[in-house]
């Protein structure tokens, strides 16, 4: 199977050869790995974006058509567009309230009021009170992270936009954290 071209290695996995598929997986794993590493998910483990990774290899085998171009950029392609999905999905709008939740007893700690869950929700000045407080401490940079972070940008996208490493753009928020739960 070494000796196939990976063209030949999708012909043979679609007539229900497991080995063939196997050599794919081994031809391109490195790939996988590379391309799950360049990103970190908040509360994932990396097995997690490596999974991701894998299933853009799968879906590539599955929807290459030779001729438009060779299945290694393709498969690249692919691989990438799995992990940019998954982390935009995760870090995305449904979750900021999971990744970037305070628990109510911290937020009698930071000296906002927080009324018991069958009255209103804050009122407008006691959420500008709140942000105040919770802004207070960040630095610049950091309020620019968290303020993006919460209108749903995803990692990549924010460090793009402040001409910053994604890495940075996660402990950025890490610490705005520990800031805000006062840790």
């Amino acid at each position: 199977m070494k000796n196939y071209k990976d063209e030949e290695l999708i012909l043979l996995y679609r007539k229900g050869s497991e080995e063939a598929f196997n050599e794919i997986y081994n031809r391109y794993k490195n790939v996988v790995k590379y391309v799950s590493r360049k990103f970190y998910l908040l509360g994932a483990e990396d097995e997690d974006l490596i999974q991701e990774a894998t299933l853009g290899l799968i879906k590539a085998v599955n929807g290459y058509e030779e001729g438009e171009a060779s299945f290694k950029t393709y498969a690249i392609t692919c691989i990438k567009t799995s992990v940019y999905t998954a982390v935009k999905k995760y870090a995305g709008n449904n979750f900021n309230a999971l990744n970037f939740s305070v628990a109510y007893d911290r937020l009698d700690y930071l000296g906002i009021f927080v009324p018991s869950l069958d009255e209103d929700i804050l009122s407008k000045e006691n959420k500008s009170e709140a942000q105040n407080k919770i802004y207070s401490n960040l630095s610049k940079t950091e309020k620019e992270v968290v303020k993006m972070y919460l209108e749903g940008y995803s990692y990549s996208e924010i460090a793009s936009r402040l001409n910053k490493k994604v890495k940075q753009i996660d402990n950025a928020l890490s610490r705005c954290k520990r800031k805000i739960l006062g840790k």
